[in-house]
């Protein structure tokens, strides 16, 4: 049986939503993730669970994301693959820093950041103010000066080695930047289909290969359709197919180089018959269970054994 680390950011802190702070604890709960992970080969062994206010950690996007780094780093270091479940997507600056502190000074990481949203805002740019709407712009040092001990000096990735793929829902204002850098991103249009999407996917692998050790894969649950995953604060119609998802992350199972993943902005309430975390147990085994086990499995009809955590409507327009 393979095993995964698994760390919950219970953090709601950068976003303008309160649900997302429960979408870890939910999962650490989950028999529903149990079964799934059981029915892949797959053990997660729940490391940590990080709780803004508790624990000596302040109520503070900063705090969280140093305490993120120290964690990421520690797992890096012991050659340990992880999933991070970001309650919102700003804890994305405190995973890919502490990845890059625990490699060598000539190594590199490469990121897929899965989004229907480029978030690679700055406050001199960003509608809402939110700061799950800047995280890339930061980690390629793009970021305000108020976010700098949030990412250190300087970028934590280099633009040549960030592909985005999904994003449909942007300001002009993070176009520009990210063209500005060479940032290269795969829009909807290219990804209606598994196919496509997997061909894209691939397309993004070889692209940050060629000058990269190592690569990771951040994905914002707002990147899939709400009709598969309603389960976010800022849902976007038109996104990726679940199972093309997990399809094309299944054809990465295996990879030596993949060192970790992060799935954010899972926010409960909003779920219906357990669609999101039915899809987020499918997405980490398509990933690294068991390839045979888990291919066979793959959206499976499964029951909804966290029935107590209500369903409710979820409105689209709500800005990152």
């Amino acid at each position: 049986m393979r095993r995964i680390a698994a760390v919950g950011v219970a953090s709601c802190l950068g976003g303008n939503h309160a649900e997302c702070n429960l979408g870890s604890a939910v999962l650490h709960d989950s028999l529903l993730v149990k079964r799934i992970c059981a029915m892949s080969g797959l053990r997660m062994e729940w490391r940590a669970s990080i709780h803004p206010g508790l624990d000596g950690v302040d109520s503070t996007v900063g705090a969280v994301c140093r305490c993120v780094t120290a964690l990421a780093q520690e797992l890096v270091a012991e050659n340990q693959p992880f999933v991070f479940f970001s309650g919102d997507h700003s804890s994305a600056m405190g995973i890919w820093k502490g990845v890059t502190k625990a490699l060598l000074p000539q190594q590199r990481c490469g990121l897929i950041w899965i989004d229907a949203h480029m978030d690679a805002h700055t406050f001199s740019t960003s509608p809402s103010g939110n700061l799950h709407g800047m995280p890339l712009a930061a980690l390629l040092g793009q970021g305000d000066e108020v976010l700098t001990d949030l990412y250190g000096e300087g970028p934590v990735l280099r633009p040549q080695d960030v592909v985005l793929l999904g994003v449909r829902s942007y300001e002009p204002a993070e176009q520009r930047l990210l063209q500005r850098l060479g940032v290269r991103y795969f829009e909807m249009p290219k990804l209606v289909d598994s196919e496509m999407l997997k061909n894209s996917l691939q397309q993004a692998i070889a692209l940050i290969a060629a000058d990269t050790d190592c690569y990771g894969i951040s994905i914002d649950l707002d990147a899939i359709d709400p009709s598969d995953a309603p389960a976010v604060g800022t849902p976007e119609p038109g996104g990726l197919s679940g199972r093309a998802l997990c399809e094309a992350l299944a054809e990465l199972n295996s990879d030596s180089r993949l060192i970790g993943l992060e799935i954010a902005e899972f926010s409960p309430l909003y779920d219906k018959g357990n669609r999101t975390e039915r899809l987020i147990g499918e997405m980490v085994c398509a990933l690294y269970g068991e390839l045979e086990v888990a291919n066979s499995n793959l959206l499976a009809p499964v029951g909804s054994e966290n029935a107590a955590i209500k369903a409710r409507g979820t409105p689209f327009g709500r800005s990152k």
